[in-house]
């Protein structure tokens, strides 16, 4: 399997410069790419491994076209460019569709046909899972929380009850959404807990890292607005 190097470049826009019809089966570093990988320079400091790489094929600017010893495509910013590019000769997974036997689901839950609840989820009452959202392994929805179309949540994570989740969300394994915060008064030397009344609200196309915590407001929503990086 691969993708013509023609091809690939009008996928992602770039000007090629040198043998369309050049297989591009893998993408790699400079310094580790052989034959038949893409890679990329995006950052000055790895000019030094240029005119050395095996890789068939190099992303890059213009101003350094010239350096390769093999062929290019000239964009003008290279690491959105591979990100494209390794997207389309790595493509994710096909995602899957339904509901494994071992998950528990609760009463008045919405689950869209084209969803997918993996091995041991739980659901627990009203929530809502949009088109799409794909739960791993191990996931836990709480009460009234809501997943919008196309997010996907990882093994192992846990949404506290009243979370609203946009479209397109990437949530990594073990992280923690809607936990309480650290609300405590104090009377008469001993503490006491501050009932954490907020929710969280966590807009489109946000990825959050594996094992964050992202905790609920004591009175108003924490919210993360659409194309946060969290955790990272």
């Amino acid at each position: 399997m691969g993708l013509a190097l023609g091809l690939l470049a009008n996928r992602i826009g770039a000007e090629l410069r040198g043998d369309p019809d050049c297989l591009i089966t893998s993408v790699a570093s400079l310094e580790q790419a052989g034959e038949g990988a893409l890679s990329f320079l995006a950052n000055a400091r790895y000019r030094k491994y240029l005119a050395t790489t095996r890789a068939s094929a190099i992303i890059l600017q213009a101003e350094y076209a010239g350096e390769a010893p093999g062929a290019v495509l000239v964009v003008a910013n290279p690491y959105a460019a591979f990100a494209r590019a390794a997207t389309l000769i790595r493509p994710p997974a096909s995602p899957g569709q339904g509901v494994h036997p071992t998950t528990v689901i609760g009463e008045d839950c919405r689950i869209d046909a084209s969803a997918w609840i993996g091995p041991n989820c739980v659901l627990a009452d009203g929530v809502d899972i949009g088109a799409g959202v794909q739960l791993a392994a191990g996931c836990v929805v709480g009460e009234d929380s809501v997943l919008g179309a196309g997010t996907v949540l990882y093994p192992n994570v846990v949404i506290r009850h009243a979370v609203r989740i946009g479209a397109r969300v990437m949530i990594h394994p073990g992280a923690v959404i809607g936990s309480d915060g650290f609300g405590h008064a104090q009377e008469d030397g001993r503490w006491l807990k501050v009932p954490q009344l907020g929710g969280v609200s966590i807009g489109n196309d946000v990825e959050i890292g594996a094992n964050t915590t992202i905790d609920r407001g004591a009175l108003d929503d924490t919210v993360i607005e659409d194309g946060v990086r969290c955790g990272f």
